[in-house]
């Protein structure tokens, strides 16, 4: 069995499809950096309805690197350091990694003997953050990455290219947990048997794996 992750929303209890959920990163970066955190927000991730457009989107699909699009930016909005220290800021602050999840992933391995891997929407450098620095190589199978693949993740390409890579077979279609509905159905549209996440109980309860009981507490 095949299964995948979501970093943000899922992995990673920061940003969440459901603003109730959310845990900004950036809710002291102007008492900490000095940044206008809301003009940071406009400049670089874009308004609402033009996210498309945004600096940040032109990095997650590997058409622009982070550090040079940052540096456009940055200075005109506060801040005055370096752009690695920023990005280092970011990237720890960004990291709250969900205990409960990354539990549930090392039991399927164990118990189910399932190849567990990460669909992600990132850009070059935080990928990296995240596979190496944070550790979660040591945790999953591999990681597939809008920037690598050139689609962004609602772009039904992004999983048809999986598809390809892994050569999945349609009859036995894998798993996918991602807090966005509108990613869940993309990726039901290339054939994944994909599930809305909002909890742990949302892979534990899955159908297709209630029959392993899994749970119990996280090892720290």
């Amino acid at each position: 069995m095949l299964i995948f992750f979501d970093v943000d929303g899922v992995l990673i209890d920061g940003w969440h499809a459901d603003a109730a959920l959310r845990k900004p990163w950036d809710a002291t970066i102007t008492a900490d950096l000095g940044v206008d955190r809301a003009a940071f927000q406009t400049r670089f991730f874009g308004a609402s309805g033009q996210r498309s457009e945004a600096l940040m989107h032109q990095c997650v699909i590997g058409r622009l690197d982070l550090a040079e699009a940052l540096a456009g930016v940055l200075p005109d909005i506060g801040y005055r350091g370096e752009v690695k220290d920023f990005m280092r800021y970011w990237f720890e602050k960004d990291s709250n990694l969900n205990a409960a999840v990354l539990h549930l992933v090392a039991e399927l391995k164990r118990r189910a003997d399932a190849k567990v891997y990460i669909a992600t929407g990132q850009e070059h450098h935080r990928a990296r953050y995240l596979w190496n620095d944070l550790g979660l190589s040591e945790r999953f199978d591999g990681m597939f990455y809008s920037a690598s693949l050139g689609y962004p993740k609602k772009d039904v390409r992004f999983f048809e290219a999986i598809n390809q890579t892994l050569r999945i077979d349609p009859a036995q279609p894998p798993l996918f947990f991602d807090d966005q509905p509108e990613i869940v159905a993309c990726a039901q549209s290339a054939g994944w048997d994909a599930a809305v996440f909002r909890s742990a109980g949302d892979v534990s309860g899955h159908p297709r794996l209630q029959h392993l009981a899994l749970g119990g507490s996280p090892r720290r």
